[in-house]
């Protein structure tokens, strides 16, 4: 609960603005409620452990034959096997998109695109142009 100091004698205009932040706060809680319900976490199998994961925290995929390693924030890689291919088909495709026959990456992680590379984090990551049409309609941006 925000606490306030009455300033002027306006008691009731700033009771009232109390009551919209509040209503507004609520609001806020559901959208988010909303948002986390839409994009389930992925379970991923690392050795003997099946690791939960955000797809909300994966940075960027590189595929390597029948494994892929999973970048995300705040964890070091993690190596599992499957297949590039059935990993994207387990993603959320508004929020990622396959940029190369080894890649998928995370649009919310995006820093900038360059000259068929782009950057997340502190990786270059490569577009290959077959896949960069793609990338340009994920991302609304006319050629």
């Amino acid at each position: 609960m925000l606490n306030y100091v009455v300033l002027n004698g306006d008691a009731p205009a700033v009771h009232a603005l109390m009551e919209y932040f509040e209503r507004v706060n609520h609001e806020l809680a559901d959208i988010r409620q909303i948002v986390k319900k839409d994009v389930p976490p992925v379970f991923i199998k690392e050795g003997s452990k099946i690791i939960r994961l955000p797809q909300e925290d994966i940075l960027y995929i590189e595929g390597f034959g029948d494994y892929v390693k999973i970048y995300a924030s705040r964890r070091k890689p993690i190596l599992s096997q499957i297949s590039l291919k059935r990993f994207e088909e387990i993603l959320d495709n508004r929020y990622f998109c396959r940029i190369h026959r080894s890649y998928i990456v995370s649009i919310r992680h995006i820093n900038y695109i360059e000259h068929k590379r782009m950057q997340i984090g502190d990786q270059l990551i490569p577009i290959s142009n077959s896949y960069f049409p793609d990338l340009l309609r994920l991302l609304s941006v006319q050629e």
